[in-house]
């Protein structure tokens, strides 16, 4: 287009210049007259010199093409324009942008290829399930931990929206799907969609950019999952220094049922200030929730590090409750090429049912409070808690991403389509959950235990992160697990005569993936 452009250009300015010929021309006819020949009269010489000065038509001719050519410019220059508006520039995938009107669009998505081992108990391989553990899952497997596809960008009066589906495993997952307004003259962003309620500095980081292949433990364990609600962020947009995070959150988008009764009301604050070269983080949450009044039981369990099973070594099974609320805190600090972080959380389970009070509600034929039928009943209302610290460095010069609160994309520094190694990452964290609590309430029924044996899974992990580029990542990671307790624990070892709750195993695992995110 910027070829043709320039031809049409150049097609206009020989046109004017052979429309000037002519005046040219006949000044030069003029100038090889001699007038100091004996025999020029004045009569003659004036009219020499009248017929070199241009015609007033050919002066009218140049000025209409000088008039002409400034139009022509005039529109070719809108044309660049318009090219400019609607000509995708590139971040990571095309984004087609119009500034003046306040509109883009870019497709956004990720592919996710895990392989991996997760070992036998204690190296004790067999065969089916025993105990309520399938060892066929167990061993060498692959799958898409994710396939996402979407869209994000903006619309006229300041809007954003963005919506990504998850079609991995065959079916249709909903991610992010949300529309936002950030206020100009306020430092508040609103959210109404489906969205991650404000939880902890894991969750809140995309997957995309974690350190580990699976978020922490306690993300899996306490039920944290996007939920369809409204956000509210309050933020120093300039200095990126502090924010504050409150929502209101229905059920996950995904149960399409309509008995939706259960919600949840979620906080968070984050001090991140700059000191010199190191970013500092310093966050609390809190959740308030509430089960659904069709299906009261809350369930708290983990996978081992990787979700190339579905095998979990530490569960509580369906625990009869109201609700429950967490709390948790955040810590992280980056400077150069080292990154430290760590949390701890804590969850009490709210409103526990004994034998005698599901009986009741079950009695009630006009009751619109419902329990599974292997809902457990307690004496009482557990707690449990979690929480990881992890260290990691860049050997090849980058720091760790960051932004509002949370680990972001790694510029990298040399990439690999540029002649450069790309980036290095080598990251080692432990990881720890209890499932298992004494409850001591006043009830006396025989049939709700006094303890629940959830278990305690603390993990060892170590992984290695190489980025060609900075939508590109590989990652090898290897966990050591020591399971103490927990449902599995008397298949494990069924001939010991340590009590179940204090039965110990070891699970080794490895995995790797592949990534592309755009």
């Amino acid at each position: 287009m910027t070829k043709m452009l320039s031809t049409v250009a150049v097609l206009l300015a020989g046109t004017m210049l052979v429309s000037a010929a002519p005046a040219f021309a006949a000044q030069g006819s003029v100038e090889q007259a001699d007038p100091s020949e004996p025999d020029a009269s004045d009569a003659t010489a004036d009219a020499a010199i009248a017929a070199a000065q241009p015609t007033d038509d050919s002066q009218s001719k140049i000025e209409l093409l000088q008039a002409q050519v400034e139009a022509l410019q005039s529109a070719l220059e809108d044309i660049q324009k318009g090219m400019a508006k609607v000509t995708p520039s590139w971040k990571g995938a095309p984004v087609i942008e119009d500034k003046e009107a306040g509109f883009s669009f870019k497709p956004r998505g990720a592919i996710q290829a895990d392989a991996g081992y997760v070992g036998f108990p204690d190296g004790k391989e067999r065969r089916g399930t025993v105990g309520g553990l399938n060892y066929q899952n167990l061993g060498w497997n692959s799958r898409f931990r994710r396939l996402l596809f979407g869209a994000d960008g903006t619309l006229p009066g300041g809007f954003r929206y963005s919506a990504e589906f998850n079609f991995a495993q065959g079916s249709i997952d909903y991610e992010d799907i949300f529309i936002a307004y950030d206020f100009q003259k306020l430092p508040l962003t609103v959210q109404v969609g489906n969205i991650y309620p404000f939880s902890s500095l894991e969750t809140m980081t995309s997957s995309k950019f974690t350190s580990m292949m699976e978020r922490a433990s306690i993300t899996d364990a306490f039920n944290y999952n996007r939920r369809l609600g409204v956000g509210l962020t309050f933020s120093d947009k300039k200095a990126d220094s502090w924010l504050f995070q409150a929502g209101l959150f229905n059920e996950p988008v995904n149960n399409g049922n309509f008995t939706r009764t259960g919600w949840q009301a979620s906080m968070r604050g984050v001090y991140m200030p700059l000191l010199g070269t190191t970013r500092l983080h310093l966050g609390a949450n809190f959740q308030h929730r509430q089960n659904t009044r069709e299906n009261l039981v809350a369930q708290y369990r983990t996978r081992p590090l990787t979700q190339i099973t579905d095998q979990r070594f530490v569960d509580t099974g369906n625990l009869a409750a109201k609700g429950d609320d967490v709390a948790g805190l955040e810590f992280a600090a980056i400077r150069k090429g080292i990154h430290l972080a760590g949390e701890a959380q804590k969850v009490w389970v709210r409103g526990t049912y004994d034998a005698a009070d599901i009986a009741a509600i079950v009695a009630q034929t006009d009751s619109n409070q419902a329990f599974p039928a292997n809902a457990v009943p307690l004496n009482g209302n557990p707690g449990f808690w979690g929480g990881y610290a992890e260290i990691g460095y860049y050997f090849t010069g980058e720091t760790r991403g960051y932004k509002g609160g949370k680990f972001d994309r790694t510029k990298v520094l040399k990439p690999f389509n540029e002649g450069g190694m790309g980036a290095i990452q080598l990251n080692g964290r432990v990881d720890y959950v209890k499932l298992s609590d004494r409850v001591d309430g006043s009830s006396t029924a025989v049939a709700a235990p006094f303890y629940v044996n959830g278990g305690k899974q603390l993990g060892y992990q170590a992984s290695l992160i190489w980025n060609p580029t900075d939508y590109v990542r590989f990652m090898a990671q290897y966990g050591r697990l020591d399971v103490t307790g927990g449902p599995r624990a008397a298949t494990v070892d069924p001939t010991s005569l340590r009590p179940v709750s204090k039965r110990n195993y070891n699970v080794d695992t490895f995995a790797v993936r592949a990534q592309i995110d755009f």
